[in-house]
């Protein structure tokens, strides 16, 4: 059997799905985070009306970017282009989010043909055939020559 015939290919809408379904989630988070300020800004202007004596601080809501690739890092590498002199946060925030979920659909790509192959390690020839393969990563093709 060639290796072509034991590939099978990978349906990349589960993994979209499961973004979708993380991004709903921070959502919601967000949304019950918002809640809690207005709650205690309230508590707090009940407060100030009965008693301008005690002030109490009010509590910001900092919104957690959760990113595994260093966004200082991205940025510094989006400053390189010289055309490029201010980058927004929420730029940094989309390139670096797009740039992971790039490169958790190559991996898992290369992990499915590298295990139907009954090996552990993944090789240069396997990122190369995934390339040819798969359709969404068609525009790679000739970037593993060197």
């Amino acid at each position: 059997m060639s290796e072509e015939e034991n590939y099978t290919e990978v349906d990349i809408s589960d993994i979209v799905d499961d973004s979708e379904n993380y991004f709903e989630n921070q959502a919601t988070d967000l949304h019950d985070s918002e809640q809690n300020s207005i709650q205690n800004s309230e508590i707090v202007n009940s407060e100030e009306a009965t008693s301008t004596d005690k002030k109490l601080p009010q509590v910001k809501s900092d919104v957690v970017r959760s990113t595994r690739l260093p966004m200082a890092r991205v940025k510094n590498i989006m400053k390189m282009d010289p055309d490029v002199h201010i980058v927004n946060a929420e730029a940094v925030f989309l390139v670096t989010k797009a740039t992971e979920m790039f490169l958790e659909t190559i991996a898992k790509e290369t992990h499915i043909y590298t295990s139907h192959h009954k090996r552990k390690t993944i090789a240069k020839k396997d990122l190369d055939v995934i390339i040819n393969k798969v359709d969404c990563l068609c525009f790679l093709e000739g970037a593993m020559d060197f």
